[in-house]
Formats: C-alpha cells, sequence, structure tokens
C-alpha cells in the first residue's frame, strides 16, 4: 500500500457533501489541490486554481476527481490521461458511446485508470443484497422491481441538471441501471422505455418508465416519478428469487411495527432503526434485518469505491467500475432515450452499442 495524492475539478455542492467527505475516510489519499473559478479560494485548506491546465502546470496528483457537468467530463478525463494521472469521474462519465470508446483507448495507450462513481454498488444494502443472489436461503435471481418517487423544487433542478431537457434518467437512471447490471451479473439483451410528458411535451423527462430483458426470461422494471407530489422515496428495490425476498430502501427510517399477518393471522411485532438505508430478506413467511448503512450514506460508498480503486491499481488489477464496465450502463441509458424517442420500441443493447460507438 502506498500514499496517493488527488486534484479536484468543481469544487461545488457534490465535492464539500460527498467527495471531500469520502476522501478524508481514506487515510492514504490526500487532496493537494483543487481547480473551480467560481469558488472562494481561501475557503478550502488545499490550493484552489481557476482551471484543471492551471492545477496540472502547478501539481501533479496521482488522481484527478472531476465532478463538473456531465458536458465538461470528456475533455477534462483526456487533458488529465494525457497529463499521467488516474481519474475518478461523476456518472455520466462522457455523453456519447463514441465519446467512452475515446477515453477507453486513451486510457489504455496512457496506462492510465478511468473509475466512474456508480457507488450505489458500494452502499451495504445493494453490496449485502448482491452476496445473497444464489445463496440458499434466497436462489435464483428472477425479476428485479425498482420504484423512486422523488419531490421536485427549486433547490433540486437549479444548475445543470434542470437546464436538460434529458433530466431523470441521465442524472439518476444511470445508477439504477447500473444496479440492474450489477445484481443480475449480466449484460440485458434489450430495453424498452417510456418516458410520458402529460402537460409538458417539450419539458424534461420527469417520468421514466423502463423495462430491461435479461437472459431465461428474466425481467427488471424500473420506475422514476418525479411528477408525484407525495411522499419522498429514494430508491426501493424488490429482488424476487427462487427461495426468497430482499427489499431495500434508501432513506433513513425509524418504525414500530404492529399487526396481523395475512393468511396466517399471526400477530406480529417489528422494530427497525435505519439512518440512511435498509435492506431485509424474506423467506417462507420469515423475515430478518440484513444490513443497514451509516448516515453519511454517499461519501461512505464512494470512499469504499475509492479504496478498491486504490487497491486495483497498487495490484495491477481492474479497478472496478472503470470506464469499460460503464460503457454498458451509458449505452443503456442513451437506448432508454431512443427507446422513448419510438414510443417505448424495444432496442437491442447489443446492435445499439455497436451501431453508436463509432456514430
Amino acid at each position: 500500500m502506498k500514499n496517493w495524492t488527488i486534484g479536484i475539478v468543481g469544487l461545488g455542492a457534490a465535492a464539500k457533501s460527498i467527495h471531500l467527505p469520502a476522501i478524508r475516510k481514506i487515510d492514504r489519499l490526500k487532496v493537494i489541490g483543487g481547480a473551480d473559478a467560481a469558488v472562494e479560494k481561501d475557503a478550502f485548506p488545499f490550493p484552489v486554481f481557476d482551471s484543471l491546465n492551471d492545477l496540472l502546470a502547478s501539481l501533479s496528483p496521482d488522481i484527478i476527481a472531476i465532478i463538473t457537468p456531465p458536458d465538461s467530463h470528456f475533455s477534462l478525463i483526456c487533458d488529465s490521461l494525457k497529463a499521467g494521472a488516474h481519474v475518478f469521474c461523476e456518472k455520466p462519465f462522457v455523453a456519447s458511446l463514441k465519446e467512452g470508446q475515446h477515453v477507453i483507448e486513451l486510457s489504455k495507450a496512457c496506462e492510465r485508470a478511468v473509475v466512474v462513481n456508480n457507488e450505489f454498488r458500494f452502499m451495504n444494502v445493494h453490496s449485502v443484497a448482491q452476496q445473497q443472489i444464489n445463496s440458499p436461503q434466497f436462489g435464483s435471481l428472477l425479476f428485479i422491481s425498482m420504484h423512486q418517487t422523488f419531490f421536485v423544487t427549486e433547490q433540486t433542478e437549479a444548475g445543470w441538471r434542470g437546464q436538460s431537457d434529458k433530466r431523470t434518467c441521465f442524472e439518476f437512471g444511470t445508477h439504477a441501471l447500473d444496479l440492474c447490471r450489477f445484481f443480475f451479473g449480466e449484460e440485458p439483451i434489450s430495453i424498452s422505455a417510456r418516458m410520458p410528458k402529460p402537460g409538458k411535451p417539450e419539458g424534461a423527462d420527469y417520468l421514466n418508465l423502463i423495462q430491461l430483458e435479461f437472459s431465461g426470461d428474466r425481467v427488471a422494471q424500473i420506475i422514476l416519478d418525479r411528477l408525484s407530489r407525495g411522499p419522498h422515496r429514494y430508491l426501493d428495490i424488490r429482488l424476487d428469487g427462487t427461495q426468497g425476498c430482499i427489499e431495500s430502501k434508501l432513506g433513513g427510517l425509524a418504525e414500530l411495527a404492529i399487526g396481523v399477518k395475512g393468511g396466517t393471522r399471526k400477530p406480529f411485532m417489528r422494530m427497525e432503526m435505519s439512518p440512511s438505508a435498509s435492506a431485509r430478506i424474506y423467506q417462507a413467511g420469515k423475515e430478518k434485518s440484513l444490513t443497514t448503512d451509516p448516515i453519511d450514506l454517499f461519501p461512505n460508498a464512494t470512499a469504499t469505491l475509492l479504496d478498491e480503486m486504490l487497491i486495483a491499481l497498487e495490484t495491477d488489477a481492474e479497478p472496478p467500475c472503470s470506464a469499460a464496465d460503464n460503457l454498458h450502463t451509458l449505452a443503456m441509458m442513451l437506448a432508454a432515450y431512443e427507446s422513448a424517442k419510438q414510443g417505448g420500441a424495444a432496442i437491442d443493447l447489443r446492435t445499439f452499442t455497436t451501431n453508436n460507438q463509432g456514430a
């Protein structure tokens, strides 16, 4: 194990609330500089420059973390690789499959890694659920259901997110799509999507209805609902297996439930305390808690991925969530928009990826 240095491009809300706290969790990783022309330079305990080029002219960090709006990612990734730095980038890491393929080829030529922050894989509730798949108590995974109800406000739509006509699937859907790949352990065959815009036909995609087809007639269904004015449910997931069922929820919970089970009419009492996320497994009428996550859900998961990245670099292994791996998730997101454009037509993902890598 060695000590590593990192420079951060983009020092906005995501850097302050997720990336900087994540980096502080890793003793052998140190921030030596940042780049952001829009922040107060003395607001951070490290030198801050106006641009990545200015940062690279003065410092030589081992890793560059890119936490800027997505339309800037491609050029920043390329400049970082050419400067000899590894890259840790927010998603979507590029805007097209052509750009993604270029990044992959450049990273190989520069012998540097590009890792995309698919931190949802590294949340306890998702990693532990994935470890249960093919276990005796869960069996084989047959079906995935995901549901988000996100309460949209002026604050959530501030900045680049609210300005884009590609909103929900582009900004959040990549997490849900990537988790489907993670749980099934394979690439989907096809994707179909409807993105209704009732009352605002030229508006953003605030409602996503997505279906993924996997081998063996297995399916994943995703509902991302940002039209609702009801309760906020950040992400609820249900995994149905041949022997059991797992349900996970993102969002703090303090609940005391007392009632009578349907069918058996047996009384029950359950108390659950989870600061940020929880997962439970159900089998043969019984249930038990699998795991929870700490209150700093996103920094903790990001730190876990960063640490795994460092271990891979130290052992000359392929890091998790590499650009090559994430290209499949990027293709799924882009194909979802193409399907919606075609009225929900099923898109063959292998053909879509092949046809668009050089488009």
